[in-house]
């Protein structure tokens, strides 16, 4: 270890002062200038109560969107659409989150400003704030959040985001000047603390793990904390293994676009610590991190936003200050032209002025901005300390945007007309927890018309995150009327050869039992979508486009209704209508600046549907279309075209013809290649597409594997099934089971003949069971899952029919039931309860019988006991049957993993 500053030292910070009052003296007296109103302020200002995360709060009830941040206004909240302004204590709270880590940046900028200025009235704001900070911080409860432990938020990463700016605000003032005893105080009653409740939540191979670790690492520097730092860089969680493994090979984040600039920025304070602490990269990860600086721009859309794939923000321009820092700090590290060029387009003197939103950022936990125009004088404070003085020399113009294969994203991107059409097939990762079931999901974007994309996720808390979740969402395949299980594509192929372009690949839509292929090849005017499907078992096959075409397809619409499986997606829909398809139809659709038109050839008729989901978050609901067939296999063949000089499309079972722009297209497969013929007035030109990919190995339902390998117990009369649950099956939230109580469970599983019971007795002091709610007003969540009370989760393996259910005591004797996820056909249980001495026992009827347990006589079972305190309004932990050492409750909902089950077989005398 060569020091202990965090990303600059004495020296650098003196070399830094000519640069700060010379080329980047704009972007030194813009950033003074939004700090003018604290500056100008009497007192630092913290709020008494801690942030809290509701449905409602932050955001517009009538258009969804996030409300405007004024961060002078505490207790009045406006809508950027209707302009109208909300005052609930929900509001207030959610801005409490965005008031202290817009604080927190403020207090970082100023020391930065303080040190490369030598500003007197910046380095006294900078005190001000975390002295501030210090007094407070001890106040706040570490209770009731939503993800992991924190005292002035409710997640964990947030508190670390919000530490960490005051932690290198502090490392700042410090390089430049003494702090005396307040440096003392915020290491002893803010930064130790926190670190403390920071370490204990590791949360892996997550987006918010990044800022954790950054956290950790940078407290653990000013701390002397050797073990803590060691961790934070070389742990099983740490700076090197999201390097390696967070990062693709490509430079991409694994969880998409919204996180990739989310997580670059975390490892970026992790990188830069970590280097200034004599740990430079390995070469390999160096490279991988420098690509990441790049990949943002490969994908970008005709209007220059990102895609909102997976649970991406929608509409998100590229054209914000942060995007501008992120390119010149890694500018700061090596030439890219690639990163020139992206500046060449953000730098753009033709784009219209705007606010920036840069005054009102709230740290690193961005609030994204509309496009604005951009100067170096827009970047941040990180710039001040890192960028360069003067910025190579840009291409003289900006380049034309290029098709793109992200093999390791499994997204393949063509683009026509100079970048202003964009197709694609997104096959490949799903990205982890926010990964969405949407392989083999189609796009297609003509300049500003967005005809087929993803529209990404809205709020994390409301319902409609399950329609966003859902395969029906995307332009994607799903059989059976049930969203795709979580899995990646396989690519089987892709080519380019000048203005033909060719990407295929295969998914297993049913593991082991069905599988899609999707074959997309675009042209100059127009592409071709071939869809293929095969089951070994009669199947539902349904393939949705969000578009709502003028005319057609299919003929007779009239009102419908359609089965819902819940979670599918389809209970989202409404006005619902039906037509007949054939085995050849043809649509056309218009927006205001273009159109497009399309034909489809399937093997067999179809029906079409047509119905209003859920639009892009923040816009109305929309109108969409999808196809449903029936069989074991089937092909669908689409031409669609945005060129207005594509007719005469022909298909027959080998080739598909057509005219464009005068000359005759001819395409077929013939082998492992695609061949097109182009005929016009000269002599016919032929392209062929190869890059065939090997074909996937089947893959065998891990959860029909895992079966056979779980332990069986057996039950027969008079031999139940008995378990102790306690320490090592609580999953905990802040408290850990002894400090939570410590409590207990007894768990018996008993076969008779018309039943199998299951005997629940809970031991703990004064169990609250939760009132009948309609809704939760928390999050999307079931309320019952906040209260005392039981999660039973069943599957019958033979039949594949899986269901669960919450069940909370009520007054009177009664429990209250609620199926959740039911597949299959399973038994409608039955419970009573009664308090008892220490706590309260539940008992469950499994009925045995034609459409219960008597089907097979092997079923999987777990238990879950969830429990809560009067003083809470979240529940504090849960006991697991099947064990939770080192767990977490947060997130959880009433989900478990279906692989982690007790396994039993009934003998019967």
């Amino acid at each position: 270890m060569t020091g202990t500053f965090l990303l600059a030292s004495p020296a650098d910070l003196a070399a830094r002062r000519e640069v700060v009052a010379g080329p980047l003296a704009g972007l030194a007296r813009s950033l003074e200038e939004d700090l003018s109103p604290l500056l100008a302020a009497d007192r630092i200002v913290l709020p008494p109560e801690k942030a809290r995360l509701t449905r409602t709060g932050g955001r517009c009830p009538v258009h969804g969107v996030l409300l405007a941040f004024d961060p002078l206004s505490p207790r009045a909240h406006t809508c950027p659409v209707c302009g109208d302004v909300f005052t609930s204590d929900d509001h207030y709270r959610w801005w409490i989150m965005n008031y202290q880590l817009w604080l927190a940046e403020r207090c970082v900028h100023a020391a930065a400003l303080a040190a490369t200025r030598e500003s007197a009235p910046c380095r006294d704001l900078a005190e001000r704030i975390l002295s501030a900070c210090v007094s407070a911080y001890l106040h706040y409860p570490n209770k009731d959040n939503v993800l992991g432990p924190t005292r002035p938020f409710f997640s964990t990463y947030l508190e670390s985001i919000w530490a960490l700016q005051l932690a290198v605000a502090l490392d700042l003032l410090e390089q430049s000047g003494a702090t005396g005893a307040l440096g003392a105080a915020v290491r002893s009653e803010l930064l130790e603390p926190s670190l403390a409740l920071i370490c204990e939540y590791d949360e892996g191979a997550s987006n918010r793990q990044v800022w954790n670790n950054a956290a950790m690492l940078a407290i653990a520097t000013l701390l002397a904390n050797d073990a803590v730092a060691e961790r934070a860089i070389h742990g099983k969680a740490g700076l090197l293994a999201h390097l390696r493994d967070g990062l693709l090979a490509d430079g991409a984040w694994y969880e998409g676009e919204n996180y990739h600039q989310f997580a670059h920025r975390g490892l970026w304070y992790g990188v830069t610590m970590a280097e200034r602490r004599g740990e430079p990269l390995p070469e390999a990860l160096a490279e991988r991190f420098a690509e990441a600086f790049a990949i943002p721009f490969a994908t970008a859309l005709p209007d220059f936003t990102s895609p909102a794939r997976r649970d991406s923000q929608y509409g998100v321009s590229l054209r914000q200050w942060r995007y501008a820092e992120s390119c010149e700090l890694g500018l700061a590290r090596r030439d890219d032209p690639r990163l020139s060029a992206a500046l060449l387009e953000l730098y753009r003197d033709d784009v219209a002025p705007g606010d920036t939103e840069r005054a009102r950022s709230t740290a690193e936990a961005e609030r994204n901005a509309p496009a604005a125009r951009l100067t170096r004088a827009s970047l941040g404070w990180k710039s001040l300390l890192h960028a360069q003085p003067t910025l190579p020399d840009a291409p003289r113009a900006r380049p034309t945007p290029a098709s793109v294969h992200l093999a390791h994203q499994g997204f393949a991107v063509f683009r026509r007309r100079g970048g202003q059409v964009y197709a694609g097939l997104d096959y490949g990762v799903p990205g982890g927890g926010h990964g969405h079931p949407d392989r083999l999901n189609l796009w297609l974007v003509t300049g500003a018309d967005r005809w087929l994309e993803d529209v990404g996720t809205g709020s994390y808390v409301d319902r409609s995150l399950f329609w966003y979740r859902s395969t029906l969402a995307h332009n994607a395949p799903l059989m059976n009327g049930t969203s795709q299980p979580y899995g990646a594509g396989v690519l089987r192929a892709w080519d380019e050869q000048g203005d033909a372009g060719w990407v295929e690949a295969e998914f297993e839509i049913v593991p082991g039992r069905a599988r899609v292929t999707r074959r997309l090849i675009v042209m100059p005017g127009y592409l071709i979508d071939e869809v293929r499907w095969a089951s070994a078992d009669d199947t539902t096959f349904d393939l949705p486009m969000h578009v709502d075409p003028d005319e057609g397809p299919g003929t007779g619409w009239e009102p419908s209704t359609i089965a819902v499986t819940p979670g599918s997606g389809f209970e989202f829909l409404r006005g619902v209508e039906r037509a007949s398809g054939t085995s050849f139809d043809a649509f056309a659709a218009t927006r205001a600046a273009s159109s497009i038109r399309g034909w489809i050839q399937s093997d067999a008729a179809c029906e079409w549907y047509r119905a209003t989901a859920p639009g892009p978050p923040g816009e109305p609901p929309r109108r969409f279309i999808f196809s449903r067939w029936r069989g074991h296999e089937g092909r669908m063949r689409m031409v669609c075209a945005w060129d207005a000089s594509v007719s005469a499309v022909r298909f027959t079972p080998e080739t598909i013809s057509l005219l464009a722009g005068g000359e005759r297209h001819a395409h077929r497969a013939i082998g492992p290649a695609w061949h097109v013929r182009t005929q016009g007035v000269g002599a016919p030109v032929e392209i062929v597409l190869r890059g065939r990919a090997s074909a996937p190995r089947p893959v065998s339902p891990a959860a029909l594997e895992a079966v056979g390998t779980l332990p069986r117990h057996m039950l027969a009369a008079g031999r139940p099934f008995v378990m102790e649950l306690a320490e090592r099956h609580y999953r905990r939230s802040e408290l850990p089971w002894a400090a939570a109580g410590a409590p207990e469970a007894s768990l018996r599983v008993a076969a008779g003949r018309e039943a199998v019971d299951i005997d629940v007795q809970v031991r703990k002091r004064d169990p609250v069971f939760a009132p009948p709610r309609r809704e939760n007003l928390l999050d999307n969540e079931d309320p019952d899952i906040n209260s005392d009370g039981l999660q039973l989760y069943l599957t019958l393996p033979d039949s594949q029919a899986q269901a669960s259910w919450l069940l909370v005591p009520e007054e009177g004797g009664g429990v209250r039931i609620a199926a959740r996820q039911v597949s299959g056909s399973v038994p409608a249980i039955g419970a009573e309860w009664r308090l008892t001495t220490d706590g309260y026992r539940v008992r469950i009827h499994l009925p045995r019988g034609s459409q219960g347990l008597g089907i097979d006589r092997h079923f999987m079972l777990n238990v879950v006991i969830n429990e809560i305190s009067r003083d809470r309004e979240r529940r504090r932990g849960q006991l697991v049957a099947t064990g939770a050492t080192g767990e977490w409750v947060y997130l959880r909902g009433d989900r478990e993993d279906p692989l982690r089950m007790l396994a039993f077989e009934i003998v019967d005398a």
